[in-house]
């Protein structure tokens, strides 16, 4: 299994805290998601983590990550 990952979005808050976010493709099953990962630190610690979001579930809330996302599926529009 392959997955394609094209970067759209980071956010350093800060302390430690990072996220990133890419628009993700398997290229054995055709499947487009979010594929979201970050660093967070707790105390001394870091704790890093990653997740898959379906693409819907993703753009139905609002955010700065979400706003970027829309940007680029604007800019392939674009003929």
């Amino acid at each position: 299994m392959t997955i394609l990952r094209r970067p759209f979005s980071s956010a350093d808050l800060g302390m430690g805290d990072e996220d990133w976010y890419y628009l993700a493709r398997d290229t054995e099953t055709g499947r487009v998601f979010v594929y979201h990962e970050w660093s967070h630190r707790r105390g001394a610690a870091h704790e890093g983590g990653n997740e898959d979001i379906d693409l819907d579930t993703f753009l139905r809330h609002q955010g700065t990550a979400q706003d970027h996302l829309r940007a680029l599926i604007g800019s392939l529009a674009v003929g």
